[in-house]
C-alpha cells in the first residue's frame, strides 16, 4: 500500500530497537574514559553492585528515551515544505521548504539490514543542524519519499529546463559501472597501507598500555620486568614493525572490501547514484548542479592495475573531509571520461597554463619533518636503544625526504577558460578539478620569508570547503587571482 506523506509518518516500529542501540553506542563512546576508574581494585571490591545498578538504570532509561523518541518523531509533506517533530525533553518543529533541500541519500547499517529497515539523511543548504536523519523506514517507503521530495524540489524551482521538469520516477537508470570483486581486490592491494600502518600501530601502543596497566592495577606486577623481557636490540625493532606491516596490509584489504562492497554507479541523465558497502550500505546521488571539486587518485600500483579513485566533493552548510566525501573506486579511464563529461558539461581532456611550486616549498616539508624524525628518535632511544633511535630517526628522515620532494615535484596549479586543476601529492597523485564558476572568492597569503623570496600561498574557496596551492611566484599567484575573480564576477552562469 502506497505511504501518504502529507499526513505525519512515524518511522518503523523497529526503530525503537535501531534508535536504542544507536544512542547507546553513542552515549557510551561519549563517555569511555568515565568507565576507566572501574580498574580500580577498591571500586570494585567495594561499589561493584552500585556500579552494575547504576548500569541496569541506564539501560532501562536508554530504553524508555528511545520509546519516547519515537513517539514524538513525526514527519509529513505539505505546501511546498517538510515538516518534522522530534525531541524528547524539548521538542522541536523544524519546516525545511522544497528549494532548501539539496540531497537524499538512503543508508543502512548492519543492525538495520537485520531489522530490514533504512536511514534516509536529507541534506539542507544552509545550517548544518538543519540537517535530517530518519532511522528505520522500509525500503520503498524510503524510496518512495526521495523520488517525491526531489520531485516536489524540481516543480518548485522557478529556473528549470526541460531535462528537470522530468519526473524522478521516470527516469532511466543506466548502468555505468560495477565493481567486481576481482577489482575490490586490486583496490584493496593498491590501497593507502602507510595509514593503515598509523593506525595499527598506535592500536598496538595502546593496548599494549592498556594491558600493562591493568596487570598493574590488579597484581600490582609490571608487565615488563615480571612477565616478559623484550630485547632492545635493532633486530627486534626491525622485527616488530614488520610484524606491524604484515597486519595493515590485512586490516587495509579487510577494510577497503568491507567498505566498497558491490559498489555500483547508475546515471540519471546528468546526476549519479552511488551505492556500496557491506556493514553499512550506503546510497547517494551525485548531482551535477552541486559538484564542486571532482579529485581523481592514483599511485603507481594502482596505475599498474589501471584504475583510480575518484572523490567528488558536494556544496554542503559545513567544510567536507575526506569521510563526508562520496568515493568511487577501481574506475577506470572510460568510467572518469563518463563522470567527468557529464558533470562537467566539458570534454575530459583540456589543455592549462601551469605553474609549478617553487623549491622551498620542499625545504620547508623537510624541515617540518626533521622534528617529527627527532621525536621519534627519542621515543625509541628511551623505549630500547641509542642505536636502535639513530636507525630509525634516520630511515625516517630520508623517506621523509623524499617524500617531501616528490611533494614539491607534484605540487602545481593548471587554469584555462572553465577550469581550475589542482595537483598534489607524493605517493598518491592527486588532480583536483574545479569549475571556475562555481569558486566562491580567491585568496593569497604570504608569510614573512615568502614575501622576502616573492612567494605566496593561492587559497580557493567553494561551497564544499577550500583548496591551498603552496610556494608559487607571487606574480604569477596574483595574476591567476585577478584572472578568477574577473571570470566569477563576469559569468552569468549558476549553479544554485
Amino acid at each position: 500500500m502506497k505511504t501518504d506523506f502529507s499526513v505525519p509518518q512515524r518511522q518503523e516500529l523497529r526503530g525503537i530497537v535501531v534508535i536504542y542501540f544507536m544512542t547507546l553506542l553513542k552515549r557510551l563512546r561519549q563517555n569511555i574514559y568515565a568507565l576507566i576508574p572501574l580498574l580500580s581494585e577498591n571500586i570494585r571490591e567495594n561499589y561493584l553492585h552500585f556500579v552494575v545498578l547504576g548500569f541496569i538504570l541506564l539501560l532501562v532509561f536508554q530504553l524508555i528515551y528511545s520509546y519516547k523518541s519515537y513517539l514524538n518523531f513525526t514527519f509529513y509533506i505539505k505546501d511546498g515544505h517538510f515538516y518534522l517533530k522530534h525531541g524528547v525533553f524539548k521538542l522541536s518543529d523544524i519546516d525545511i521548504p522544497f528549494d532548501r533541500i539539496q540531497n537524499i541519500n538512503i543508508n543502512q547499517n548492519l543492525l538495520q539490514q537485520v531489522l530490514s529497515v533504512v536511514g534516509v539523511e536529507i541534506e539542507t543548504a544552509g545550517k548544518s543542524d538543519a540537517e535530517i536523519s530518519i532511522k528505520a523506514l522500509r525500503r520503498d517507503d524510503a524510496e518512495a519519499l526521495k523520488n517525491l521530495l526531489l520531485e516536489q524540489k524540481q516543480s518548485e524551482n522557478q529556473q528549470i529546463d526541460s531535462e528537470k521538469t522530468e519526473p524522478m520516477l521516470s527516469r532511466k537508470r543506466k548502468p555505468i559501472f560495477r565493481l567486481d570483486i576481482g577489482r575490490l581486490f586490486k583496490v584493496g592491494l593498491s590501497s593507502n597501507y602507510l595509514k593503515g600502518f598509523g593506525l595499527v600501530f598506535a592500536f598496538s601502543m595502546t593496548l599494549y598500555q592498556f594491558i600493562t596497566d591493568t596487570i598493574k592495577s590488579f597484581s600490582g606486577k609490571e608487565l615488563e620486568k615480571d612477565y616478559i623481557e623484550l630485547p632492545n636490540t635493532l633486530g627486534y625493532v626491525l622485527a616488530f614493525i614488520g610484524f606491524i606491516l604484515v597486519i595493515s596490509f590485512i586490516v587495509t584489504i579487510a577494510s577497503t572490501v568491507i567498505k566498497y562492497f558491490e559498489l555500483k554507479v547508475h546515471q540519471l541523465k546528468h546526476d549519479f547514484e552511488v551505492e556500496y558497502g557491506l556493514l553499512k550500505r550506503i546510497n547517494k546521488v551525485i548531482k551535477k548542479e552541486k559538484t564542486q571539486v571532482f579529485e581523481i587518485i592514483e599511485n603507481p600500483i594502482s596505475k599498474l592495475f589501471g584504475i583510480k579513485t575518484v572523490y567528488v566533493s558536494q556544496a554542503s552548510s559545513n567544510e567536507l573531509n575526506q569521510k563526508n566525501k562520496i568515493g568511487l573506486v577501481g574506475v577506470g579511464t572510460n568510467e572518469i571520461q563518463i563522470l567527468f563529461e557529464s558533470l562537467f558539461g566539458l570534454q575530459f581532456s583540456q589543455e592549462f597554463f601551469k605553474t609549478a611550486s617553487n623549491y622551498r616549498f620542499c625545504v620547508r616539508l623537510i624541515l617540518r619533518y626533521f622534528l617529527l624524525a627527532f621525536a621519534v628518535f627519542i621515543g625509541v632511544s628511551e623505549f630500547f636503544s641509542i642505536l636502535s633511535g639513530i636507525a630509525v630517526g634516520i630511515s625516517l628522515l630520508v623517506l621523509f625526504a623524499f617524500l617531501s620532494y616528490k611533494r614539491y615535484q607534484k605540487s602545481s596549479v593548471e587554469i584555462n577558460e572553465d577550469l581550475i586543476k589542482i595537483n598534489s601529492g607524493s605517493i598518491h597523485t592527486r588532480f583536483k578539478y574545479i569549475s571556475i564558476y562555481k569558486i566562491q572568492s580567491v585568496a593569497l597569503l604570504s608569510n614573512v620569508f615568502q614575501q622576502r623570496n616573492g612567494h605566496a600561498d593561492l587559497i580557493l574557496y567553494t561551497a564544499s570547503g577550500s583548496e591551498k596551492i603552496q610556494y608559487i611566484p607571487k606574480k604569477d599567484a596574483q595574476n591567476i587571482l585577478n584572472f578568477l575573480t574577473y571570470k566569477v564576477e563576469s559569468t552569468e552562469m549558476s549553479w544554485i
